[in-house]
């Protein structure tokens, strides 16, 4: 099991990400390179503790590059920088994706493989270009859990037929912290991609990290969904298979978890939910400590010509706590123009936070 674990290996991706730029950097107009991103400024008046754990100032950029020599193959980097790493280690700029896909396609079998660090496709909310979301500024703590701890680096498969019925099954290396914050920090509500590499802190002695492989065991994930035009019903599984014992300053977890997720959708309107729940297990002494976790929300969005409104009521959980919250988001992008611009007010028993944010997007 530990040579398997080594063909994912942290330094292969990063290896084939830099060779990725490279050759994008320098290939010729002829080429179908493309480019999308943006720079974003925020700032926040209210509460910055937990569970939201983000200053009153920040900014981003983040940049995608995809090239796509054929319509069967292509490649993904994603770029990003902050001003802030959240006391993180190496996480002020870098890549939280970097993979290669190719599709297949006959009759009514679509067949899709990737292979690299990506997102597993799971997120009724984060369903944008570089996992963004068209609905709020700050993701559910379901989504910003995923976002911070959680970053498969390996193998999908994904099979479609008649393009309503969908299955899938990934195996990855890395990811052996995941379950670690929401257990012991606590849930967040904070859209911090953890970059591969970098090392975020679960308290004072521990971290977390997407990347790391320090048991040599392949995690694996599946789901199934099916949809249509307008609506879709997905469930998945993920088991990161983690010894869930001290790794000097990660501590890996066990963590067995389901997700149910289910999306309505036309012109004007969406309607969006997901709940997960499972266990995540440490060990210590020979005794493992089992803790619960469950997060649910359900979001409505409406556009009205370039004004998007949504709502989002949440609930999320762990051995010792039991939080609900409410976010009401409203997005404005001025006609003929790259620029969004974002209102979000979040209540959470006594806490309260009010975000404003400016987003210019940019793409070739």
């Amino acid at each position: 099991m530990r040579s398997w674990a080594r063909v994912f290996g942290l330094k292969r991706i990063l290896l084939c990400a830099l060779a990725l730029v490279a050759f994008v950097s320098g290939a010729s107009a002829s080429d179908d390179l493309q480019y999308s991103g943006f720079a974003l400024l925020r700032g926040a008046a209210g509460t910055t503790d937990a569970p939201f754990f983000s200053d009153h100032f920040t900014s981003q950029v983040q940049l995608g590059i995809d090239w796509r020599p054929s319509p069967w193959l292509g490649a993904h980097v994603h770029l990003l920088a902050r001003n802030d790493a959240d006391g993180s280690r190496r996480g002020i700029a870098g890549i939280p994706e970097a993979y290669v896909e190719a599709k297949f396609h006959r009759g009514d079998h679509r067949l899709r493989v990737v292979g690299g660090a990506f997102f597993l496709p799971t997120s009724r909310e984060n369903v944008d270009a570089l996992w963004e979301s068209p609905y709020t500024i700050t993701p559910s703590a379901l989504n910003s859990w995923f976002g911070e701890e959680f970053r498969p680096i390996g193998i999908d498969l994904g099979y479609t037929y008649c393009g309503s019925l969908t299955g899938g099954v990934t195996v990855f290396r890395g990811n052996d912290t995941f379950g670690a914050l929401p257990a012991v920090r606590g849930w967040s509500l904070r859209d911090h991609w953890a970059l591969l590499g970098e090392h975020l802190p679960v308290d004072g002695t521990y971290f977390t990290s997407v990347s790391a492989e320090t048991d040599h065991q392949l995690g694996w994930a599946a789901r199934g969904r099916w949809s249509n035009d307008h609506a879709l019903v997905q469930l998945t599984h993920i088991d990161n298979r983690s010894d869930a014992i001290e790794h000097g300053e990660l501590l890996n977890w066990y963590t067995d978890f389901d997700i149910a997720a289910a999306e309505y959708s036309t012109s004007d309107w969406t309607f969006a939910g997901e709940t997960g729940w499972g266990n995540t297990t440490v060990i210590f002494d020979g005794i493992g400590y089992r803790n619960p976790l469950r997060a649910s929300y359900v979001l409505v969005s409406k556009r009205i010509s370039t004004v998007r409104a949504s709502l989002r009521a949440e609930a999320f959980s762990n051995a010792l706590s039991h939080r609900r919250a409410v976010t009401a988001a409203l997005f404005w992008s001025p006609p003929g123009t790259r620029l969004r611009t974002g209102i979000e007010a979040i209540t959470l028993g006594g806490q309260k936070r009010v975000s404003l944010e400016m987003r210019y997007s940019f793409a070739k």
